[in-house]
């Protein structure tokens, strides 16, 4: 229902859309574009037909962001330091601690 220029912004939750017709408004340009920081379900899997758009789409029609709005300093600051404890794992051909999706 949303003409052609419209462009979607999603900043609540990843479920109050259809992520299917999102990406197919998208595909087909029945919208102009969408900004979205939270996808369903988080943590977002590989097969989500946002992410799965081809990168033309996604680099002209599409932004997403990580949903941390409601991050507290103290929050930040852990994710920021077990991001590098993790790099660092790796580089020391270690695993990584807190895995989200294994390839």
């Amino acid at each position: 229902k949303m003409k052609k220029t419209g462009i979607l912004i999603n900043t609540a939750r990843g479920e109050i859309m259809d992520q299917d017709a999102v990406a197919q408004a998208l595909l087909d340009g029945s919208i102009a574009g969408a900004g979205i920081d939270t996808l369903a379900p988080e943590p977002f899997t590989l097969d989500n037909p946002i992410l799965r758009l081809p990168e033309e789409v996604r680099e002209k029609k599409l932004a997403v962001s990580p949903h941390v709005a409601g991050t507290t300093y103290h929050v930040f600051h852990k994710m920021h330091r077990d991001s590098w404890k993790n790099l660092r794992l790796v580089a020391e051909g270690k695993e990584p601690e807190n895995i989200v999706i294994r390839p």
